[in-house]
């Protein structure tokens, strides 16, 4: 049996993750279990001493986590025994994320009891607007997302871990410096439309590596993760991918997302 409450912590870039654990916190919350969704940050929680049981939400990126999940995890204060489950969505593969994050929250005390990925539609580099694939896709993950939730409850889940391969897909991924996320920036660099944007500053708020600054326009630092967010919510779709022709994906409401951002 889950304790209750249910911290779901989230990161969600274009919305998928969000979705998917809303999905579960609302099937939680039918089977009687209190649960919450807080935002996932990279200076950690703080006090979780509140909590039950915890969660950790997060969209798979470079085949592992994104660097200020690692973060977060680094900065979970001890767990003391504590009950934790993830859950992260991907479109493809991962292999860096589950054996290694089971490693990271057991060396900062907590017990890991399951962990789930989670197919959603894709919102990386695409040509398309999608249509019927997506809303399948979708509605096969929120299925699954909804099934992970009740087995949680019923204490059917388990967090296996695998070793060697995924430490070293994970290094790969889990370095903001290394070669892999320069490689990704010098391919997909962001550039802004001036015509179009409004200088509303929504983006350097939505940033969760405060690499966007404000000049005439918002300008971008080094230390982008290609997350998506300021392209996926800006009013004025003003952000793109230099020399691009992709489509912004959005797997949520822009209201939702600022109003669970407290924004």
């Amino acid at each position: 049996m889950l304790k209750e409450p249910v911290i779901i912590y989230v990161f969600s870039g274009s919305g998928n993750t969000w979705t998917v654990a809303r999905k579960m916190a609302d099937e939680l919350l039918e089977c009687g279990v209190a649960t919450e969704l807080r935002p996932l940050r990279r200076e950690g929680p703080g006090d979780i001493s509140r909590a039950g049981t915890l969660g950790i939400a997060f969209p798979v990126a470079m085949f592992t986590a994104y660097p200020f999940v690692w973060e977060f995890v680094g900065n979970l204060p001890d767990g003391k025994g504590m009950d934790v489950f993830m859950v992260d969505t991907l479109a493809g593969f991962s292999g860096g994320v589950v054996g290694p994050m089971r490693d990271a929250v057991s060396a900062k005390g907590f017990r890991p009891i399951g962990a789930k990925e989670v197919r959603m539609p894709s919102n990386y580099a695409r040509t398309d607007p999608g249509g019927e694939k997506d809303n399948e896709n979708r509605t096969r993950g929120l299925n699954k997302a909804a099934s992970y939730a009740r087995d949680l409850f019923d204490g059917k889940t388990s967090w296996r871990r695998v070793p060697i391969v995924p430490d070293l897909v994970r290094a790969v991924g889990k370095n903001p410096d290394g070669s892999a996320w320069r490689s990704i920036r010098r391919k997909f660099p962001l550039e802004v439309n001036s015509e179009k944007c409004t200088r509303c500053g929504l983006c350097l708020k939505l940033c969760p590596v405060g690499n966007i600054t404000m000049e005439e326009i918002p300008r971008f630092g080094k230390n982008c993760f290609f997350c998506q967010r300021c392209i996926s919510f800006c009013p004025e779709e003003a952000i793109s991918v230099s020399g691009k022709n992709y489509v912004p994906y959005r797997g949520m409401d822009k209201k939702t997302l600022l109003e669970f951002l407290g924004i």
